[in-house]
C-alpha cells in the first residue's frame, strides 16, 4: 500500500472515499429527461446520490473514488443520451 496514495492511508482503508462532482449536461432539461439521466449514472458501481436540476442542465453526482471515476460518470451520461457539456457561470 502506497502511503502517499490519499485514497489508500492504513486509517481509511475501509472506508468509502466519497467525492461529488459537477457535470453540465446538454438537453438535461425537464423532469423525463433527469429521470432517464439518473437512472444510468445510479447503475455505475459505487454511485451513491444523484441531483439533478433541469432548468440549471447539471447534475451532481457523489461516488465512491476507490469504485469508479469521472470518466465511467461521463460515459454513463452519454449512454443515457445526453453529453457532458462545457459549464458556462
Amino acid at each position: 500500500m502506497d502511503p502517499a496514495d490519499p485514497h489508500n492511508l492504513h486509517d481509511t482503508a475501509d472506508h468509502e472515499v466519497l467525492e461529488t462532482i459537477d457535470i453540465a449536461t446538454e438537453g438535461n432539461d425537464c423532469d423525463e429527461c433527469v429521470r432517464r439521466l439518473r437512472e444510468p449514472l445510479l447503475r455505475v458501481a459505487g454511485v451513491k446520490e444523484v441531483n439533478a436540476d433541469p432548468e440549471a442542465e447539471r447534475v451532481w453526482v457523489t461516488f465512491d473514488a476507490r469504485k469508479t471515476h469521472a470518466p465511467e460518470l461521463h460515459d454513463a451520461i452519454l449512454r443515457s443520451g445526453y453529453r457532458p457539456a462545457r459549464m458556462v457561470d
